[in-house]
């Protein structure tokens, strides 16, 4: 049936008329060439489109790159004082680069980047950029002094090359979606490849998308980019302000330094000239006072630095409130006193007698506030009032001094910073002791705070957690002496300036002293004599004292429980914990005192008082005071120089036998000796004999000739001559002593 349906409109058609065939050809002839010239006028539209969308980019890219080579033209032409021509092109390549934004603000390139959001959104910010450049771009005559802003231009221009790179990427990401779109539509013409047009179609896809990828990862590495370089710009900024903050403090510190420097070396030099006893007296506190200002200084230092490296602990135990206080007070009342200020204490009836504190950290903020109170105020009064809640114990300095702006407290917490310029001044300090006080009162759990008032005084406060503690019963320690006469101590120190100031605060104190320079002298000594107290220094040149300390402790003996006590410029609460777990049984600190060692002594040899002391065991002919010491000799120099000149005498002597000893000692550390190192030997020990004699010092000069005598013969060895200069200085140890005593027995001075 449909064959003949079909036949039969066949039939049909050759049947219509010859014209309506020819309007049936002409009108296919016609679609045929009415889709030539759809697909030609297609196709060269397309061109067309294509070559406005090249135009557009290539526009885009010298925009660019104009911008871009007048940042760089300008950079380069700066450097140098500019010149009217400089100027000139400089104003010419910004007129160029003004005329390519004219072309893409008219014609068909416009209307293309209207189509584009982001193009438009970015042709606008070009614009506006270009209109502030236009204005700072100005004829040479007419700028001020000749002077472009560099600094200005560089930054805007900056900004715009910043803006065309993004317009570039803008219009290159339309271009790859127009190619996008183009190779779609191709896909549908091409039916009959459907297969390679699938794979073209894949692999255009897959490289479009790898592109996105790519543009994507550059973008995102584009942020990072900005982000570490802004970081980089902060932090560029911190370290700035850092190295600014270490470039003052150094200079303050240069300064504080010097100041009690200043009056330490200048008192020392006019107490070497002949002054009155009162001038002298003068003189040394004034050097006592600096000296102190000097240490207190270092030790804020050294506490911040302690602070900051996370190295503080804290010692809370159960404390007795009120007397702290005032034992605090107390300090402050002959300053307070003298400048005409009432210092005053309240502590409210509610305050728990005894609390869980760190009972020193709590004392040191004290301290500084009260100090700074009184440091600041003219007149009228210091006030120190405590109080407390349920939870919080809160301390309160309060002053009529100048008070504090809003700006000076918010800067006054921060280390190396004072109120102002003028108070550094005045008052110097380091501008740390607040630092402190505030990291001090954040590590016991609490809070440290100021309010002020310009003109109407200051009210500092801390807040720390109050826990409330049972009353403890302490055993006062035994009261100190100054009068430790028959005390025989050993005295380890390398250093000769550390060795001649202990050696007179203790002998002050009534002490006699042998001493060592080493760990090896020290270990020999007491094989010579027996002593009440050992004072060790950590540091030694040979080994250090912890080894000593161990090695004494392991002979046994009396040496199993003689007091040890370290003396030396460390600090740490490590080292003390070291010191104690070798055997030690105290410590202290350089620089010393005479109360530091007194008290040590009271406490260490408390026991003194009520047990008889032990004989001494000696080595016979070393330490008997008639071997070491000639008194005829002696008394004959006293009688014809007089007191005055025999102290002066014995103190060279004791330098001279201090300076002989280190020569020896370099001479004798090279193994084996030359004949020039045997001669020098030779020379120092006859001088030393020579000295000796004429001081009366009989044993030093025995063991000199013998020294001597051995240098001088050639079957001698080096043991040999290292046995008899250690005997040697063990004498010379002894003599010092043996002197000592000669002095305080025979001298009134």
């Amino acid at each position: 049936m449909f064959s003949s349906a079909s036949n039969a409109q066949a039939s049909s058609l050759l049947r219509y008329p010859l014209r309506f065939k020819l309007v049936a050809i002409v009108a296919v002839l016609l679609f045929a060439a009415a889709l030539v010239v759809a697909t030609l006028a297609a196709w060269r539209q397309e061109n067309l489109t294509q070559s406005l969308r090249e135009d557009t980019a290539w526009v885009v890219y010298k925009l660019d790159r104009d911008a871009v080579q007048l940042l760089n033209h300008l950079l380069a032409v700066t450097r140098e004082p500019l010149s009217p021509a400089a100027h000139e092109e400089l104003n010419l390549r910004f007129e160029l680069l003004y005329s390519r934004i004219t072309l893409l603000n008219d014609g068909e390139v416009s209307n293309l980047l209207q189509q584009i959001d982001t193009a438009r959104e970015l042709l606008s910010q070009i614009q506006q950029q270009l209109d502030v450049l236009d204005i700072m771009f100005t004829p040479y005559n007419a700028l001020e002094l000749n002077q472009l802003p560099v600094a200005s231009l560089e930054d805007e221009l900056q900004a715009l090359t910043r803006l065309t790179e993004r317009l570039v990427i803008a219009i290159n990401g339309y271009l790859a979606e127009s190619a996008t779109e183009e190779r779609a539509q191709l896909s549908l013409l091409y039916k009959l490849l459907m297969s390679l047009i699938i794979g073209m179609s894949l692999a255009a896809f897959l490289v479009i998308a790898f592109l996105v990828r790519e543009m994507r990862e550059s973008a995102a590495i584009r942020r990072n980019q900005e982000k570490l370089g802004r970081q980089l710009e902060v932090t560029a900024k911190q370290a700035q302000a850092a190295n600014q903050a270490k470039s003052d403090f150094l200079a303050m510190v240069s300064h504080e330094i010097r100041t009690p420097l200043n009056g330490v070396i200048g008192m020392s030099e006019l107490l070497r000239e002949s002054a009155s006893p009162a001038q002298v007296e003068d003189y040394a506190q004034t050097i006592h006072d600096s000296a102190n200002q000097l240490l207190a200084m270092i030790n804020e230092i050294l506490d911040f630095s302690k602070i900051e490296a996370g190295y503080l602990t804290l010692e809370t135990s159960p404390t007795e409130l009120k007397p702290l206080i005032d034992s605090v007070v107390v300090l402050f009342a002959p300053r307070a006193k003298m400048k005409g200020l009432a210092l005053t204490v309240n502590v409210d009836a509610l305050v728990p007698t005894w609390v869980l504190v760190d009972a020193g950290r709590l004392r040191q903020i004290l301290l500084n506030l009260i100090a700074n109170a009184i440091k600041f105020t003219d007149h009228g009064e210091v006030r120190v009032r405590v109080s407390s809640t349920v939870e919080q114990l809160l301390f309160e300095i309060s002053d009529t001094g100048c008070g504090l702006s809003e700006q000076q407290q918010q800067r006054l917490f921060e280390p190396f910073q004072q109120a102002d310029a003028s108070v550094a001044r005045r008052f110097g300090g380091t501008g740390l002791g607040l630092a402190i006080c505030k990291r001090l009162s954040e590590a016991m759990q609490g809070r440290l705070g100021v309010k002020s008032t310009p003109g109407q005084g200051s009210t500092f406060w801390c807040e720390l957690p109050l826990i409330a503690a049972d009353p403890v019963a302490t055993s006062l320690p035994p009261v100190p002496k100054r009068d430790f006469a028959g005390t025989t101590l050993l005295l380890v120190e390398d250093n000769a300036v550390n060795r001649k100031v202990a050696m007179g605060l203790l002998a002050r104190l009534g002490c006699d002293i042998v001493w060592a320079e080493s760990g090896h002298d020290a270990l020999a000594m007491v094989q010579s004599q027996q002593v009440h107290l050992i004072f060790m220094d950590i540091q030694l040149p040979d080994m250090d004292g912890l080894t000593v300390t161990q090695r004494l402790r392991e002979q046994g003996g009396w040496l199993a429980s003689v007091p040890i006590v370290a003396m030396t410029a460390g600090g740490a609460e490590d080292d003390r914990q070291r010191c104690l777990a070798v055997g030690m049984d105290d410590y202290v600190t350089k620089p010393l005192s005479l109360s530091a060692l007194s008290n040590v002594l009271a406490l260490q040899l408390s026991s003194l008082d009520t047990m008889p002391l032990q004989a001494l065991a000696v080595i016979p002919g070393l330490t008997g005071e008639q071997s070491l010491l000639n008194s005829d000799t002696l008394s004959m120099l006293k009688t014809a120089l007089g007191e005055a000149s025999m102290i002066q005498l014995i103190m060279l002597y004791h330098q001279q036998v201090s300076d002989y000893s280190a020569q020896l000692a370099a001479c004798l550390a090279a193994t084996p000796l030359t004949p020039e190192q045997e001669q020098q030997v030779a020379r120092l020990a006859h001088q030393l004999r020579g000295e000796s004699l004429s001081m009366g010092a009989d044993k030093i000069a025995e063991l000199a000739k013998q020294l001597e005598t051995l240098a001088k013969t050639q079957r001698s060895t080096s043991t040999q001559l290292d046995e008899v200069f250690s005997t040697l200085r063990l004498a010379a140890a002894h003599t010092h002593a043996a002197l000592e005593r000669w002095s305080r027995d025979h001298l009134s001075g």
